[in-house]
């Protein structure tokens, strides 16, 4: 048997999908995925074959074929994941019609095959390694932007400025730098490599580095620590690191969260507010975990 996984959504989300791919290849021979990160499936060793949105003309036989099950699922869209009764591993395996049950929560990312898919990517670590060293720590304090989203208006040609409080209250940590100079005191021969795209604000004291994404998923194995909110480089370094530290607002590790993480939450937070895009970010108040908590706790 085949599946063909079509799946929308961020960086974070996609790289999410390979956790349960292990589980998914149990049933089926061959897995396949529709993606706009179609390289986060390429880079993984339990699919088949990953393609772009809008190459129809490449999965074309895999739609028509009788023995390939097609799972256009959106795990947003489980009733007890908007409910906020179970994780998205969770929700998906349902969604999939994957019975499971393991802690959910152990599952980490698969990406196990990017040096042989992308020999360009290992260069780039290889060389990233050379001129930061062994001694760094990565951080990520805001971020809701796709490494995709353009960073020039189309229309006018002017960069596209960065809204860091677009998601205030949900994801960004607004006392980064004092974490970042917490670090410079406590690990002052260490490196701090900040990952945020160009447009993005930039903090005192950090490097700012401008990489393929998967590099950072190789580079996550060498860093001392990684302190991050709940985006793109949790998942990216989840199961590479040991020392892994994700300051949660007012999204729940119960629902995105990974065991072998240190996960910190912030406190006050209404859990009323159903995961339902239409209804927006939820006006709930929460006090988000100091520095010393985030860096002690």
């Amino acid at each position: 048997m085949k599946c063909l996984i079509n799946v929308e959504g961020g960086m974070g989300k996609n790289v999410m999908l390979t956790s349960i791919l292990p589980l998914l290849k149990e049933k089926y021979d061959e897995i396949y995925v529709i993606s706009p990160y179609h390289d986060v499936f390429k880079a993984c060793s339990y699919v088949t074959d990953a393609f772009q949105p809008g190459q129809g003309s490449l999965y074309q036989e895999l739609v028509l074929d009788e023995d390939c099950d097609i799972l256009w699922k959106e795990p947003y869209s489980n009733q007890r994941f908007i409910k906020k009764q179970c994780h998205l591993f969770e929700a998906w395996l349902e969604e999939f019609g994957i019975k499971y049950d393991g802690d959910v929560t152990e599952l980490v990312p698969n990406l196990d095959r990017i040096e042989q898919e992308y020999p360009l990517v290992k260069k780039v670590v290889e060389q990233t390694l050379e001129q930061i060293g062994d001694k760094f720590i990565f951080v990520q304090f805001c971020g809701s932007h796709s490494p995709l989203t353009p960073l020039k208006d189309p229309t006018t040609g002017q960069d596209i400025v960065y809204n860091e409080r677009e998601e205030a209250i949900k994801r960004n940590y607004f006392q980064g730098q004092e974490i970042i100079n917490k670090l410079k005191e406590e690990y002052p021969e260490y490196k701090i490599i900040h990952y945020a795209l160009p447009n993005e604000q930039s903090f005192e004291g950090t490097e700012k580095l401008t990489l393929p994404y998967l590099a950072y998923h190789l580079l996550a194995e060498y860093a001392f620590k990684v302190i991050c909110i709940d985006s793109s480089l949790q998942h990216l370094a989840t199961g590479v690191c040991k020392n892994v530290t994700v300051i949660w607002g007012e999204t729940r590790p119960e629902h995105f969260g990974y065991k072998c993480n240190k996960n910190v939450c912030a406190k006050d937070v209404k859990n009323l507010q159903p995961y339902f895009k239409p209804l927006g970010i939820s006006p709930s108040l929460v006090k988000m975990p100091s520095p010393e908590e985030v860096l002690n706790g």
